[in-house]
Parts: C-alpha cells; structure tokens; sequence
C-alpha cells in the first residue's frame, strides 16, 4: 500500500513534466517568442533551484514535517500556475515562471528524502518506485502529443494547473515518514566537511556539466522534430521511448549496481551520454538515429539522477538530507539548467540546431573526464 501511495505520487508529479518539457517551447513559439526568449523563460524554470531547494532544505531539517512542505509547495504551485494563461508579454511571463517554479521546487527534494525514509534499508529499490514517475511522463507526453500539436497548443498551460492540482490531492495520500521529527541536526562543519571531500566537489560538477548537457533537448528537442516535419504522433512516441528505456533502467539499476559497481555503470552511462548528443547534432534526419538517441536517455539522464540521489543518501550526516538533495538539485538541475537553457536558445537562433547538440556533447564529456576513475562509495557499500 506504501508502495503504491509513494509511486502515485511520482506518477503526477513527472505527468506536469510530461506537459512541460515537450510541448512549452512550442507553445512560447506560437505566442511570438524568439529562440532566446525561449531559453531565458526555460532558465526561469530553474532559475530559483539555485535557492529554492535550500531554503525550503533548510526549513525541513531545521523543523521536520517535510510532507507539510510538500504540500505546501503543492498547494503554491497550483495557486501560481493560475497566472501563466495569457500572459503574452516576455518579462511578466518571465516573472510568472520565476513565482511558479520557487514552490515547485519545493516538493521534489523533500519528497525524495521522505522516500528514501520510508525505504529504509531498501533503498536500491528507490527506482522501482520512481519509475513510475517515469510512466505518468508517457502518458502525458502521448496525450500532449495528440492534443496540443496544431491549434491545441494554446491549451498547454492549462494542463499545467490540472496536473498541479493533481500532485497536491497525491500528496495528502502521502504517510509522513518516522524519521523526519527525529530532531536530528548535524554540525554545519559535518556538512561542509562533506562538500570538501574531492570526490563530492567532482560529483557535483559532474552533475553541473551533465544537467547543462540536457538544455538543447529539454527546450527544443520538439522544436527539432518539427523543423524536420515529425507529427504530434510522432513526437509523442520519440519522447516517450526515451522515457521507457528510463523506466527499464530504474527497474534494474540495482542489480546493475551490485553486479558492475557504482562506479562503472556510472561511467559507461557518461560516455553514452556523449553518444547520444553527437547524434542528435549529426543524424536527427534519420530515424533510426533518433530511435538509438532516445534509448540513450536511460544512460544520460536515469543513471545520472539516481546515482546523485543515492550518493547524498550515503555521503552526508544524518539529518542533513533535505539540504544534501537540495544542494544536488541546486548545482545540476539549477545551475547546469539555467546555464544550459539560455545558451541552447542563443546557439539556437545564431547557428542552428548542430552546435547547440554539439555544446551539449562537449559539456557532457567534461562531465566524463571529471569522475573518470573517481571512487565515490566503498566496496561494502556497493555489495
């Protein structure tokens, strides 16, 4: 019953992201925006997760009751959703986005934490709760495909606000976890000792460079199917087959884990990731080449995400764990996503779709070269 309370959660929590990442950028085009515009207004997005998750990460481990920020986050998010439809003028529907996306930035980290506490000792089997996360992203990227391609598109910020709706009615179904009254708060020299240690400092920049990686596609990946005449359909699935192979890989990750290391498969995912951008850049005229760049996205992007989630879990002190995700969130999903959003939108409009998939294959490889035989988690750990 936990089980399917917490994977009910994901599976409307990343539906929203399903509307969101696929269908905006059409939908900011259809309204007179420019490539750059596009860029600045995705980097709103994630903008404030260079201090949304921090605060609302501090305020958890200060006082408890992260499923009350959770909630809280919901419900702000929601009532903030509400001023995005019709908004057509750049700077206040900049601000618009700046307003929504500090609640929603609230609810994951947290949530995160609240998963890993109901896990337990089970935590290697945080993917196959997350990827149902993964599912409500299928689902809604199919049905976005159908709907909001062609004269649809204006309706695509309403579905914003019914799927917020829909992730704070979940989140009441939601049980708090026992942990998150223990009134545990570590030392702030614990925590810094802990961003001092230089396999962390390489994670987080590996994060960094691989969250920058992603701003091409996330904000004009349907951008480049339509300039190359790929229908709603069509579009849908393309999203979506990145998103199943995602699934398959949350479903497997731990035996992955146990029998090549962290490690390794972390490593292998980081050059595939390479891979995948350099087709993107080269091929997007083939489909069979788009087919393989979408399989990849369990490499780029499930591998990545989930091995920083279980590196906060085993790295930082007890007690510190909103402020340790809130901190991964910040420097890659943040950062690396404000950074990556708006210089995708001007290599966009200034040389085309090749250099913006080239940038993210070079951001990519520095991630690679960073944590190339970096050990992050002991033998006994792993096993």
């Amino acid at each position: 019953m936990l089980f399917g309370r917490l994977a009910t959660f994901y599976f409307f929590f990343f539906s929203l992201l399903g509307l969101v990442v696929p269908y905006f950028s059409p939908y900011l085009k259809s309204i007179g925006m420019s490539a750059v515009q596009i860029g600045y207004l995705l980097g709103a997005f994630h903008l404030s997760r260079l201090y949304a998750p921090g605060i609302w990460g501090y305020v958890a481990d200060r006082f408890g009751h992260r499923l009350l920020i959770v909630r809280l986050g919901a419900l702000g998010g929601l009532l903030s959703a509400w001023l995005i439809p019709g908004q057509l003028e750049f700077l206040t529907l900049w601000l618009c986005m700046l307003l929504y996306s500090f609640f929603w930035n609230a609810i994951l980290p947290q949530f995160e934490v609240i998963t890993l506490q109901h896990l337990a000792q089970r935590a290697n089997e945080y993917g196959r709760v997350r990827l149902w996360g993964s599912v409500g992203f299928i689902i809604a990227v199919l049905l976005g495909g159908e709907l909001f391609i062609g004269e649809g598109i204006a309706n695509v910020p309403y579905s914003f606000v019914l799927a917020m709706l829909l992730i704070l009615i979940a989140s009441f179904w939601v049980p708090d976890s026992k942990e998150v009254h223990s009134g545990i708060k570590p030392a702030p020299g614990l925590i810094r000792a802990t961003l001092r240690r230089p396999e962390v400092i390489r994670f987080l920049l590996m994060i960094f460079f691989v969250q920058m990686a992603h701003g091409p596609y996330n904000g004009f990946y349907t951008l480049l199917l339509q300039q190359f005449d790929y229908g709603g359909t069509a579009i849908g699935w393309l999203w979506s087959l990145g998103v199943i192979a995602e699934i398959v890989l949350f479903g497997v990750l731990h035996r992955l884990w146990l029998r090549f290391g962290f490690e390794q498969v972390l490593i292998m995912a980081l050059i595939m990731g390479v891979i995948r951008w350099l087709m993107l850049a080269y091929l997007p005229q083939f489909l069979w080449a788009l087919v393989i760049a979408q399989l990849l996205h369990a490499a780029s992007f499930a591998v990545v995400l989930a091995s920083g989630i279980r590196l906060v879990k085993e790295l930082f002190p007890a007690g510190s764990e909103g402020r340790g995700q809130a901190i991964h969130a910040s420097f890659g999903f943040g950062l690396g996503g404000v950074i990556g959003s708006v210089v995708a939108g001007y290599l966009w409009e200034s040389t085309g779709y090749e250099f913006a998939f080239l940038f993210a294959a070079a951001a990519s490889l520095i991630g690679f070269l960073l944590v190339y035989r970096v050990e992050f988690l002991g033998k006994a750990q792993q096993n």
